[in-house]
């Protein structure tokens, strides 16, 4: 028979049964197999854990300095016990697809740099749609759950519209606005990495085709030299990045001025640009861009799986002043 789970890690066995109830229903109406279960509940167990298909994905939030190397150990083990055997018993899954990582602030590049060379992907469906995630080379898997909802609303918007996808990762949200039939779709990243598994996403969606466009470069060069003119554009920018192809450093909160109107000199007059970003603190000035019209949407693109998270990002539709 199992061995009982000792106190610990039978608390957090407790608290994801106890989070899976809630989210059951909603994650069955949604068509949702990639979703956040657990963010730091329990302070004892500082970790986000997110359910992907057959998978699970356990990212530790790195323990402060003064906490010593054998009790972060510790809790480490126990939570590796307690979520393997919530996969086991719950899920009827097998332990062995828990991926676990510790999470650390992230400076610059680091946040997107390699952890190791695996490079198996596996598929996961979102609102009818295919995605492919990594749970093994990087810190962060391909697929940003807490965007799901902006995600949902640039396919509404999309139809018949030239999109535009900044700083856009895997290009999830390429794949969405190809769906909701965007006229076409442009898609901007530096990484040829992400921009080869942005196609892949479209590929494995059959959504592949020449009116969409992907482009490696500097998105805020890339935006000075262009003068193509976009319906919607998504915009999700990096809190913070000294890119080695970059020639400067980029700060959100320093830099979202001159980004956002920027951007806005690329959005056709009636055009729409969801503006997002995930830096604590982070103060929007719109006083210094008065030709542009700001209406937070933040209750609206925060999933119900990040319900309890504060800090998981904001949002903002903007629009030009009529």
């Amino acid at each position: 028979t199992e061995q009982a789970l000792a106190e610990g890690p039978k608390m957090l066995f407790n608290r994801l049964n106890k989070n899976l109830k809630r989210l059951k229903k909603w994650v069955k109406k949604n068509n949702i197999e990639a979703y956040r279960l657990y963010d730091k509940d329990l302070p004892e167990y500082a970790a986000a854990i997110d359910i992907y298909g057959e998978h699970v994905h356990l990212q530790e939030y790195a323990p402060p300095k003064t906490i010593e190397e054998h009790k972060a150990q510790k809790r480490r083990i126990e939570m590796v016990q307690g979520v393997g055997r919530f996969m086991v018993e719950s899920l009827g899954l097998d332990p062995d697809n828990l991926h676990v990582k510790t999470r650390e602030r992230q400076r610059g590049t680091k946040q997107y740099e390699k952890n190791a060379e695996m490079g198996q992907r596996f598929r996961v469906q979102e609102n009818g749609l295919t995605f492919l995630v990594n749970f093994t080379d990087y810190l962060d898997t391909g697929l940003f759950l807490d965007h799901r909802n902006a995600r949902s609303m640039i396919r509404e918007m999309a139809k018949g519209k030239d999109f535009l996808n900044l700083f856009a990762y895997t290009g999830s949200a390429t794949v969405y606005a190809a769906a909701g039939d965007a006229k076409s779709t442009t898609t901007v990243d530096m990484s040829n990495t992400y921009l080869d598994w942005g196609e892949d996403n479209l590929r494995v969606n059959n959504l592949l085709g020449r009116q969409h466009r992907f482009i490696r470069a500097d998105c805020i060069d890339w935006l000075y030299q262009t003068d193509d003119l976009f319906d919607v554009i998504f915009l999700d920018p990096p809190t913070f990045s000294n890119s080695k192809k970059m020639d400067s450093t980029f700060d959100i909160q320093r830099d979202h001025v001159n980004l956002l109107e920027l951007t806005a000199k690329h959005l056709k007059p009636d055009g729409t640009l969801i503006f997002s970003n995930n830096r604590r603190g982070f103060k929007l000035d719109a006083d210094a861009l008065p030709n542009l019209v700001f209406e937070e949407i933040t209750h609206k693109t925060k999933p119900d799986d990040f319900a309890r998270n504060n800090h998981v990002h904001r949002a903002w539709r903007i629009t030009h002043q009529s």
